[in-house]
């Protein structure tokens, strides 16, 4: 019930943005500039927050959660890969947006309540280090799928954007806070102002960051309030939904079953690796012109077909 209730939440919130565009109260001019404002802004704030939330022994002595994050995406990316091969009249827009949804998946904020129920505040420390091999996927393979540039500093230059350049700037922070350890006055009017401007830092940047789910979701529902209903029942959508959501997981949960690793570990990369597409997907086919007809309708059929996936894979794997 409760995996069911999340998902329902996802696409309660999806119904915010649908009305608003019905409406009028949001255009197709403002969910583009959403869109900026959403990745220049508020999901660095995000990655900045969650990342410094950690402590670098914490980082350490979880390695392998990021990596096996990235493990879920390259399994996602293959199996792709091979789906598009075998596709015909896939144009080249359609076939970028196919990888990406089968590669990247809504790998934290939906996971991030259960997790948050099944493993307490610990838990949601580890899918916070984990989502961070999903990160340096999202902004390297994942812009490099929707923007194909022929120059390569081009292609240099909308990788290293705002999001990236925060994970970069986080966990640079975090080591030399916990490792280098500066030595600072421990008392006086210095260390004191000090110590409120880095907690006033870690506030804002937290407040702005908490409005991503939001603001993400508000877009999700403008794209798909103008969707024409038709392009639901497209093949190519029904494809990747039983890929996303059975085959890439499967497959990923077989490999985890063989590597000796923490219950608590596993379970959430178990979690994470059930998840639907991205909405991450539409930010990015928005931002750089890729195929958000059907983008949009591959989040609402694989949230929609994730209330009955997910509680079966779980109850499998967990």
């Amino acid at each position: 019930m409760n995996y069911v209730l999340q998902v329902l939440f996802i696409l309660v919130l999806m119904t915010v943005g649908y009305a608003a565009r019905k409406r009028g109260v949001v255009s197709a001019v403002g969910t583009s500039e959403m869109v900026r404002v959403l990745i220049a802004i508020i999901y660095p704030c995000l990655i900045f927050s969650s990342v410094t939330k950690l402590n670098a022994k914490e980082l350490a002595a979880n390695w392998i959660m990021p990596v096996l994050a990235m493990v879920i995406a390259g399994t996602g990316l293959v199996l792709g890969l091979l789906a598009v091969r075998c596709l015909k009249g896939i144009d080249q827009k359609r076939a970028s947006a196919f990888l990406f949804q089968n590669t990247i998946n809504n790998y934290l904020f939906l996971p991030l309540p259960l997790v948050l129920l099944l493993w307490k505040e610990q838990g949601v420390a580890l899918l916070v280090f984990a989502s961070m091999g999903f990160e340096l996927v999202v902004w390297t393979v994942g812009v490099f799928l929707f923007n194909r540039s022929s120059k390569l500093a081009e292609g240099l230059r909308m990788m290293f954007g705002p999001p990236l350049i925060a994970l970069i700037l986080s966990i640079g922070w975090v080591c030399v806070r916990d490792l280098a350890s500066p030595e600072l006055p421990a008392t006086g009017f210095f260390a004191d102002l000090a110590g409120r401007l880095l907690d006033l830092t870690y506030f804002g940047a937290e407040t702005v960051g908490k409005a991503t789910v939001a603001v993400s979701m508000v877009v999700s529902g403008s794209r798909i309030a103008a969707l024409d209903v038709r392009a639901a029942f497209d093949k190519h959508v029904w494809i990747l939904a039983a890929l996303r959501l059975v085959v890439t997981p499967v497959l990923f949960i077989l490999l985890l079953k063989q590597i000796p690793m923490d219950d608590m570990a596993r379970g959430i990369l178990s979690v994470v690796a059930v998840m639907p597409a991205a909405v991450t997907s539409l930010i990015f086919s928005e931002r750089f012109g890729g195929d958000s007809d059907f983008i949009a309708s591959s989040l609402l059929v694989t949230h929609l077909a994730g209330i009955v996936t997910i509680p079966l894979l779980l109850a499998w794997a967990l």
